[in-house]
């Protein structure tokens, strides 16, 4: 073979194996349950990190978006003092996504029978929706948004969209915008793999993929998790899969990264929101939904993980 070609396979080699390099996270101890702040920080669906402000970003699926600054340790999260905006809002948000090129922010509301993904500076009336739909199932809208580094989004479904949301069905839709800001978005679709929640009841059956997060252009960490509300268990069971793309069958196949059923110890709380903690992805933060509530799987539970490849 040719000196050139050779240089073009080794190159082609590198940029595959890179891109189907696997990844993987450890718990080494770093769990809180954080404290109720001032103004309620409750029912938090969505947390996102913004390197560039050091802003983080909370929204809950009640209305409100919260915005803390200079938490450095995890027992900050827990200090009112950090806690430097609260603003109310008529939404039910699911998810937040900050993509920098744009300096704009993403969110996913569910409300009533209808979920949506809109664009705006921030969660104001002034937002443009890119997406609206029905809701495919009760309570299961959009809850995952992902923005890549070169700007594309990525949304997700709890349980799939409409005729997917069933237990006969093992693949779901993902959608990508790769130009989401543009004046007539185009989307693709990807099929991802789902396991369904035999063992659970009613809706909560068809499992539940409660956020994404890029980490580059070509995967993504998804976050599944199945809820069984039985009475004799009252548990929550989690896994974080890293999903990546295959542009030529347009599906994503996915590995697992981290086991909360086995790596973590004691419950798992009703995990909803993922962001990274830092710009260069080495630390991993996973925050749960209270639902208002109290017990042994509806707290303010806050996990760290660390990234090992």
């Amino acid at each position: 073979m040719p000196v050139f070609y050779w240089f073009i396979f080794g190159a082609f080699l590198s940029v595959s194996t890179a891109s189907a390099q696997s990844l993987h996270f450890t718990f080494e101890g770093d769990s809180t349950t954080v404290p109720y702040l001032q103004d309620s920080l409750r029912g938090i669906s969505g947390i996102e990190f913004v390197p560039a402000s050091g802003e983080w970003h909370f929204v809950s699926d009640r209305g409100p978006h919260f915005v803390l600054t200079n938490l450095r340790t995890l027992r900050d999260f827990g200090d009112a003092s950090h806690l430097t905006t609260l603003q109310r809002t008529p939404y039910w948000f699911e998810s937040i996504r900050f993509d920098a090129s744009g300096d704009v922010f993403f969110f996913a509301d569910e409300y009533r029978q209808v979920t949506s993904v809109s664009v705006g500076r921030r969660s104001t009336n002034e937002q443009r929706v890119l997406l609206k739909v029905p809701l495919p199932a009760d309570n299961k809208g959009i809850e995952g948004l992902a923005i890549t580094p070169a700007g594309a989004l990525w949304v997700a479904p709890e349980a799939g969209w409409e005729g997917e949301a069933s237990l006969s069905r093992d693949t779901i839709t993902f959608f990508r915008y790769r130009s989401p800001l543009s004046a007539d978005p185009k989307v693709e679709r990807f099929r991802y793999p789902i396991k369904r929640c035999l063992f659970a009841q009613k809706e909560e059956r068809y499992n539940g993929i409660s956020e994404i997060l890029a980490v580059d252009e070509t995967r993504l960490l998804v976050l599944e998790r199945c809820y069984d509300a039985s009475p004799s268990q009252r548990r929550v069971t989690a896994n974080l899969f890293l999903a990546t793309v295959d542009s030529v069958t347009h599906t994503l196949t996915k590995t697992l990264a981290f086991d909360f059923n086995s790596q973590f110890p004691g419950p798992v709380c009703n995990l909803e929101g993922m962001t990274w903690l830092d710009a260069q992805q080495q630390t991993l933060v996973l925050m749960a939904d209270d639902n208002f509530s109290s017990g042994k799987t509806q707290r303010n539970q806050l996990i760290f993980l660390k990234r090992r490849e």
